[in-house]
């Protein structure tokens, strides 16, 4: 390989760890403030259930639906950074690097479960629950 494709395939890898990190540091943060920020407004809007209970069913509605559409910003984030992955770990093999970053990443523990894709599950699907519940309170009673 000449020095002109080594000096290529740096600067690629280099990209693709950069967007990589990017990525998985957006989604992190998303999963930790989503819920703070769910149920800090789920409180204050139940502990002013009285004042606002003809738009609880809204309220939860509109809830519901902003935390979907980043779940499946989330599952676009997981796709990326899995293609990110493969092509990082193509790079390292062209390279010759036995330990990279891509290539020799842990596998995921109990069958599968315990990962970062786990997780992202886990929080949407717990803030998705608690919004509908709110809907629910509000139209139904």
């Amino acid at each position: 390989m000449t020095e002109l494709n080594q000096e290529n395939l740096r600067s690629v890898y280099s990209e693709v760890c950069k967007s990589y990190h990017a990525i998985a540091d957006f989604r992190a943060k998303l999963l930790a403030l989503l819920p703070i920020a769910s149920g800090a407004g789920g409180l204050l809007i139940l502990a002013e259930k009285d004042t606002v209970k003809d738009f609880l069913g809204p309220i939860g509605v509109f809830g519901a639906a902003v935390t979907l559409g980043l779940f499946v910003y989330e599952l676009r984030g997981i796709q990326r950074c899995k293609a990110l992955i493969k092509t990082g770990k193509d790079i390292e093999t062209v390279m010759g690097v036995a330990d990279g970053q891509f290539g020799s990443r842990p596998k995921s523990n109990a069958g599968g479960l315990i990962s970062a894709e786990t997780a992202g599950w886990i929080v949407y699907l717990t803030v998705l629950a608690a919004w509908c519940y709110l809907a629910a309170v509000g139209f139904i009673g």
